[in-house]
């Protein structure tokens, strides 16, 4: 992984470990119990790609943003009823396990809502955003096909900034790889 700005406590989570030796331990939740982990970024960077391989390398619960959101609707026009329904479904994951992976594009004010919600609730919120270029993220060899508008919006997102988000703990680029090749590194 290419680490620009990192957090200790985030670092020593990525490393394998057992539920069973994460249990009573704090380390990686900085003192909570629970902590949530989101990962941000523009479409087509890897958000949903890494967050099954880093939910299932730490057996920590998985929520794909995308399945919360409406898809007749434009992202813009659901935000707050999305949001909701991945805190929804989040705390009740959290019930079963002490690590959840969200992946899920976070401007600052969905940032705000989910903290503040989730820290209101014992759990920590760590928020990594994910980024590659571009050029990166539409190179066929990662697999996945844009249409027009996902294209435009991959250009919009990281013209507002969604490849670099102040509030987030760490970041990490997606540029050559995704997925279990990225957690490697």
């Amino acid at each position: 992984m290419c680490f620009s700005q990192s957090c200790p406590a985030f670092r020593v989570s990525l490393m394998p470990m057992p539920l069973a030796s994460r249990q009573g331990s704090n380390l990686y939740t900085g003192g909570m119990e629970k902590c949530a982990i989101f990962l941000s970024g523009p479409i087509g960077v890897g958000k949903t790609t890494l967050g099954r391989a880093l939910s299932a390398r730490m057996a920590a619960a998985f929520i794909d943003g995308d399945d919360h959101s409406a898809p007749t609707k434009p992202w813009y026009g659901c935000i707050y009823s999305t949001s909701r329904s991945i805190l929804a479904t989040g705390l009740a994951a959290l019930r079963d396990s002490d690590l959840l992976v969200i992946a899920y594009p976070l401007n600052r004010v969905t940032w705000i809502y989910f903290r503040r919600q989730l820290e209101a609730a014992g759990v920590r919120a760590v928020a990594v955003t994910l980024r590659a270029s571009y050029e990166a993220i539409v190179d066929s060899s990662r697999g996945r096909r844009f249409d027009s508008g996902e294209l435009q919006r991959i250009r919009t997102m990281i013209a507002e900034g969604y490849d670099r988000r102040p509030f987030s703990a760490l970041f990490v680029d997606t540029d050559r790889m995704v997925g279990d090749a990225t957690l490697a590194e």
